[in-house]
């Protein structure tokens, strides 16, 4: 039966299916429960397949969130693997894995592999078929569905259609993988009263008097789900005997449970399984609630077949069934449910969450279903079966072991609230005195509010240690990984202690060895030290259950950043990045991600740095990391591009929170930021005053590497602006020393650019000069780009003030091109400035902005608030205040009202 009082919306929707399949594109159905998207999505599902489309579809359920690739497993459950030959083997199997339809074998099946299998297997059906890729709520589609649909969507050419289905809320990252012009958004609203009574009168039959169909509209606030279903309860009785009120409850979720609980009960189970099983088929449905229930299910309206799935009508059908089941119903019925299913995980699981009572055998086959869960690497899964094996185990038996798996899988799962409620009470009562130790330590990890609450507990795990060599040693190993890394300060000391505990614990455990050299690669990385010896040693010892941010491959990753190796460290970020998702790590993810950005930071590829912070602050695992390592990089990003307020704004966040936190690593980058943003506003004893407290900082507390804080080119700009050119000097010495001594290529580049800018700063020479262009190709050639243009702004303005004009004008140009090519407006100003007082023509396209600043421009002209726009994009408000604030520089205008016609000048320009 078709849709009625919705022709505007099949409209847009057949519109949408009726494109040249040129490029990829969407349509986001958004609606409160029950207000129709279903049967519009539905619709579209039926439109496709007229179309002659091949429609793969899936349906997000709330019981399936938590399971790994559910939505994949639904969305592919008619595509055949001899449908996907094209897909290279090694995926292919990945992708098989994930499905449940191979065995993981020896690696299981990872995020980003599966996300790359599943992009190859649209790329090799669209070939054949137009697709037409549906998803309905997609708010409860599992994450690992979701990433992968994201990664497909974003690569994706041509021949395929997506029709998402969701309710009001963020925006899921699915819909993010789509650019705005490929995205079409569809509100699903309340239906009037006329469209009520067209509903009624064709689905149901039911004629009412106007008074009581306003009734029945006000009650149900024109919701097509709700009005229906007061429909079913009106009909056959006469209105007249009503009264004045109608026989439903005000609320709609009660009016939901009044159905759910008029069903008969054989249907109202049916419903409950659906609940708590949403990947039942018809088989095991009917051996649940007998044989007639389901056809009787299906011809009510209350579930859908389809071929061997069986679906709730509507998802808040079965959420109605469940919250008006007992909790006994719910346990028995789990219990039933583990009889009928066919996967021994599922099995067991319903079996934990039917059982109340200790059961020692239920809890070692729950011990088992924690190993396959994390070979798959689900895990939240693994956690939340190792909690039932805790809970299960019966009170005096041993549960210490079942303790400690479940703490670190909460660690790696991020779940730091619930690690923090189970090892704070029993912390210091577990028997053994190695797991006391280890869960103080663990527990560094879990809800702190501070670095004063970390070192207390590595405290209480020195004080635990006792006189044990070897457990002592591994505490005061987090200790001094905590001075250098967190505090920054005795850096030398820390280095001594990290050295001794490599070689006291050679003759100890392999885990204790590999925490020894992973603090040793910190602090050696900190004093300018090669690691490739202590890299060699680690990899010998190496397991695959080592706890991933403590591996010490991301922090040579990181000194790469620091030397001016970009290649090395992508490499080695994007494979750390890769093991943390095999892995299901979110906060090595986290970590890695940071990594990245701080890379992209470097290199002053600043939209690619933006992508990365807007990516972090709508994520979950934003949250994984204690320090404000998210408002330092904002800053940095902010002074990077000239954006001198918002470097300012987000520094002081970051100082204030360092401060708060006890975190001195992002205090001092903070502060470099905000020393860059004085620079830029023309403010040299200020800026001064915030990159020496960074160098002294630095030196006097042992980091011998001035990559890891590059203070120093900005440093001695800004004393040269004030005239300390001595200072500047014994900056640029250090440069030269550090450089010799550590064969460091960013340092010899960046001394001799400080070099340079100090001589020409006391008289002109041409040596000089040429010294600075030689600084600047060598920059561009290793890809750091940021420190190239700020090279050819210095020699520009060297140049001027030597009235060197045509050769300032060159390298000022540079300049202004470099910054514009990199998206550093306030930079590119800053250096056209210069350029304008050599005398040079402005631009010959002025006014020209930005994809980014034409894409919040057109927001802004619609209507749409900040905060609005940076919800549609998944920015920041204040990411959307510095893009229009480089759009009404560009365009020479001061407000909103002028934006509208200067952008359509600039485009009748253009045409």
């Amino acid at each position: 039966m078709g849709l009625v009082a919705r022709d505007a919306e099949l409209e847009m929707i057949a519109e949408v299916l009726d494109r040249e399949p040129t490029s990829v594109r969407a349509l986001v159905l958004e609606g409160e429960p029950g207000v129709g998207k279903t049967s519009l999505w539905e619709q579209g599902l039926a439109g496709g397949r007229d179309r002659g489309m091949r429609v793969l579809a899936a349906r997000g359920s709330a019981s399936e969130t938590g399971l790994p690739f559910a939505g994949l497993i639904d969305l592919l459950d008619e595509v055949a693997v001899d449908e996907l030959t094209a897909v290279p083997p090694p995926q292919l199997h990945a992708l098989e894995v994930a499905l449940y339809r191979a065995e993981p074998g020896e690696q299981p099946a990872t995020e980003q592999v599966v996300s790359l299998a599943l992009l190859s297997a649209l790329r090799s059906l669209s070939r054949e078929q137009h697709l037409l890729v549906a998803v309905d709520d997609l708010q409860w589609l599992d994450p690992s569905s979701q990433a992968a649909l994201a990664y497909a969507a974003r690569r994706l050419q041509d021949r395929v259609t997506v029709l998402l289905a969701r309710r009001p809320g963020p925006r899921s990252g699915v819909e993010g993988a789509f650019r705005d012009e490929r995205v079409d958004r569809l509100v699903v609203r309340a239906t009037t009263l006329g469209g009520t009574r067209q509903i009624l009168a064709t689905r149901l039959g039911l004629r009412l008097p106007h008074h009581l169909l306003r009734r029945v509209y006000d009650t149900t606030l024109g919701n097509p789900l709700f009005a229906l279903e007061v429909g079913r309860l009106l009909a056959g009785r006469d209105p007249a005997t009503l009264g004045e009120g109608l026989p439903v409850p005000d609320a709609v979720e009660d009016l939901l449970g009044l159905r759910v609980a008029d069903l008969e009960p054989a249907t109202r189970r049916l419903l409950l399984a659906l609940a708590l099983d949403a990947d039942l088929r018809v088989a095991q449905v009917r051996d649940l609630a007998g044989p007639d229930a389901l056809e009787h299910a299906s011809a009510t309206g209350v579930v859908d077949v389809d071929g061997d799935r069986v679906r709730p009508a509507h998802p808040l059908l079965a959420e109605a069934a469940r919250r008006a089941a007992t909790a006994d119903d719910v346990r028995r019925l789990h219990a039933d449910l583990a009889a009928v299913v066919s996967d021994d995980q599922r099995r067991v699981l319903h079996l934990a969450l039917a059982a109340t009572e200790p059961d020692p055998v239920l809890a070692a086959r729950l011990d088992g279903a924690v190993a396959r869960a994390t070979a798959r690497g689900a895990i939240r899964l693994a956690a939340d079966l190792a909690g039932h094996a805790l809970r299960l185990t019966p009170p005096g038996d041993a549960d210490a072991g079942r303790v400690m798996l479940l703490a670190k899988l909460l660690q790696m799962a991020g779940e730091k609230q619930r690690l923090t409620d189970l090892l704070a009470p029993r912390a210091a009562s577990l028997p053994e005195r190695a797991d006391r130790v280890r869960a103080h330590v663990l527990l560094t990890g879990g809800v702190v509010h501070g670095n004063d609450d970390i070192l207390a507990l590595l405290q209480r795990a020195l004080d635990e240690a006792g006189d044990d060599a070897a457990l002592r040693l591994r505490v005061l190993c987090h200790l001094a990984e905590n001075e250098a890394v967190i505090e920054v300060r005795n850096v030398v000391v820390a280095d001594a202690r990290a050295a001794e505990a490599v070689v006291a614990s050679a003759s100890g455990s392999a885990g204790g060895q590999r925490l020894a050299l992973y603090t040793r690669v910190w602090t050696s990385a900190l004093r300018g030290r090669p690691l490739d010896d202590l890299l060699e040693r680690y990899e010998v010892l190496a397991c695959e259950s080592s706890y991933l941010a403590r591996t010490p491959g991301r922090v040579a990753g990181q000194q790469h950043v620091w030397r001016g190796e970009p290649g090395p460290a992508r490499e080695r970020f994007e494979s750390f990045r890769s093991l943390a998702a095999d892995r299901g790590e979110p906060s090595p993810y986290a970590l890695a991600r940071l990594h990245l950005c701080e890379l992209e930071l470097r290199l002053g590829r600043w939209d690619d740095a933006a992508e990365l912070l807007d990516e972090w602050a709508a994520s979950l695992d934003s949250s994984l990391l204690h320090w404000p390592m998210y408002e330092r990089c904002r800053s940095l990003l902010a002074a990077g591009r000239g954006d001198a307020a918002g470097a300012r704004e987000w520094g002081e966040r970051a100082i204030a929170q360092a401060e708060e936190t006890g975190i001195r690593w992002d205090w001092l980058e903070a502060t470099r930021a905000l020393g860059v943003a004085a620079l830029l506003d023309h403010r040299p004893e200020e800026a001064v005053r915030h990159l020496r407290t960074v160098w002294a900082h630095t030196r006097d507390q042992g980091v011998l590497d001035p990559g890891a804080f590059p203070a120093a080119p900005d440093l001695v700009e800004a004393l040269v602006e004030t005239g300390d050119v001595g200072d500047a000097c014994t900056v640029v010495d250090a440069l030269h020393e550090t450089a010799d001594l550590q064969d460091h290529t960013w340092a010899r580049l960046t001394a001799g650019r400080g070099a340079a800018t100090v001589a020409l700063a006391g008289a002109w020479s041409d040596d000089e000069a040429r010294a600075l262009v030689g600084v600047a190709t060598a920059y561009d050639e290793r890809g750091l780009a940021a420190e190239a243009a700020r090279t050819w702004l210095a020699l520009g303005r060297a140049q001027r003030r030597a009235r060197k004009w045509g050769a300032a004008r060159d390298s000022l140009e540079r300049a202004v091109r470099l910054f514009e090519e990199q998206g550093a407006p306030g930079w590119a100003d800053a250096a056209r400035a210069d350029l304008e007082r050599v005398g040079a023509r402005r631009p010959s396209t002025p006014g020209r902005l930005t994809t980014t600043e034409r894409r919040v421009a057109d927001l802004a002209v619609q209507g749409l608030a900040n905060k609005e726009i940076a919800r549609t994009l998944v920015v920041t408000v204040s990411t959307v205040e510095f893009h229009l604030r480089n759009a009404y520089t560009k365009l020479g205008i001061r407000s909103r009202m002028e934006l509208a016609p200067r952008l359509a000048e600039l485009d009748d320009t253009a045409t």
